[in-house]
């Protein structure tokens, strides 16, 4: 149960913290107003658009600077008690450095776990809204469909669309093209018996072939029948290349075209704004269609794994803050901002790992934390020995 000290640590912490996103916050839009006025100011944005550009980033920027603030929370917390001679009385009545640092490390775990459903939840809705107000009053085009698209739909299918417009499910100047991953084509080979004399022979290789493309200048979806249809194209039968079937059409229906407006929408977002469950048909979208989509799942991993950096940072907190008294606020921020960079500097260099199978994406996206857990423990029970 906790006790009167233990509500007197978690009050402090908890006031720091606080105050700590706020000013972490402030400066970060500051920081970010002064360099996006003129941007501002050329593309005449409104006062209240601006307003609303800021309070929809607010929440990415929540995300970024949890465990800098709980870092820097546990720092002045601790140092604040030695400094003031009370965690030297809180030790001396019986209290380990260990039963000290419980209610700090609880408040972290109780951080940590909301902020996987605001990182995987509530952030991606406010950036599809700060994004909008980006896309359409600082970006080079209005309009809110999609250029230059391209998508493997399948193992053996690609879709390429000049613009699609999610709005009213169609895209312009569209191609497809299928393919054979295992065709068997002719390959000359010549062999030299002598100077003068050779062998010519024909063998066969299996590689891949486009079997067949189809050119249209629209593609609607039908919301009744659930099917692509094609409108004004042309279609050329690729099987033989020394006979191409070339087939004009007005009108042409791919009931075998497996997507969907919403998932071709899905497709071509910001992972940044997609839900935990978005991206992970995103995802397993991407893997159907054949391509290498490791990283991918280092990132999503990640949307679990980074959020509990907030709770093991304090393992750093609690050993570099106690035995401080004459350091002074400078130093917890030094420590606090050099802990937070090589932590960054780490997660960037693990995500390598993901390109390869030798390890799981899984294993790559906790591993930083695994590593930072174990120092920290490690650092826990050194000042608790000394």
């Amino acid at each position: 149960m906790f006790d009167r000290l233990d509500r007197y640590i978690v009050r402090q912490f908890i006031l720091t913290f606080l105050f700590g996103m706020l000013a972490f916050i402030v400066i970060y839009v500051a920081v970010d107003l002064m360099e996006h006025l003129g941007d501002f100011f050329d593309h005449k944005v409104p006062t209240m658009v601006i307003v609303q550009f800021y309070l929809y980033q607010v929440p990415d920027i929540i995300h970024l600077i949890v465990p800098i603030s709980t870092l820097l929370g546990s720092l002045f917390t601790i140092g604040r008690l030695d400094t003031t001679h009370e965690l030297t009385a809180m030790r001396a009545s019986g209290r380990s450095m260990r039963r000290v640092a419980l209610p700090l490390l609880l408040c972290g775990l109780l951080i940590s776990g909301g902020m996987v459903y605001f990182d995987g939840w509530l952030v991606p809705i406010s950036n599809k809204r700060h994004y909008a107000i980006n896309r359409q009053y600082l970006g080079q085009d209005l309009i809110t469909g999609q250029r230059n698209v391209f998508l493997r739909i399948s193992a053996n299918v690609n879709l390429l669309m000049d613009y699609f417009d999610p709005a009213k499910a169609d895209a312009h100047l569209v191609s497809i093209e299928r393919f054979d991953t295992a065709s068997r084509i002719p390959i000359s080979k010549l062999q030299r018996t002598s100077p003068s004399a050779y062998n010519f022979k024909v063998d066969t290789a299996t590689t891949m072939k486009i079997t067949e493309r189809i050119d249209a200048s629209v593609m609607h979806y039908d919301s009744v029948k659930k099917i692509w249809v094609l409108i004004g194209g042309i279609s050329r039968n690729l099987q033989d290349p020394d006979k191409v079937v070339a087939t004009s059409f007005d009108r042409r229906e791919l009931p075998s075209l497996p997507i969907t407006p919403q998932e071709l929408n899905l497709s071509q977002e910001n992972i940044n704004e997609l839900s935990v469950e978005e991206f992970r048909e995103r995802i397993e979208q991407e893997e159907l269609g054949g391509r290498d989509v490791n990283h991918l799942w280092v990132d999503y991993y990640a949307k679990f794994s980074f959020p509990f950096s907030a709770m093991i940072v304090i393992f750093f907190g609690i050993p570099f803050s106690s035995g401080q008294r004459k350091s002074g606020a400078a130093v917890q921020i030094a420590i606090t901002a050099l802990v937070s960079a090589i932590y960054l500097v780490l997660t960037e260099i693990s995500k390598t790992l993901s390109y390869g199978d030798a390890v799981p994406p899984i294993a790559v996206a906790w591993l930083v934390n695994v590593l930072f857990l174990l120092v920290g423990t490690a650092n826990l029970f050194r000042v608790e020995r000394g």
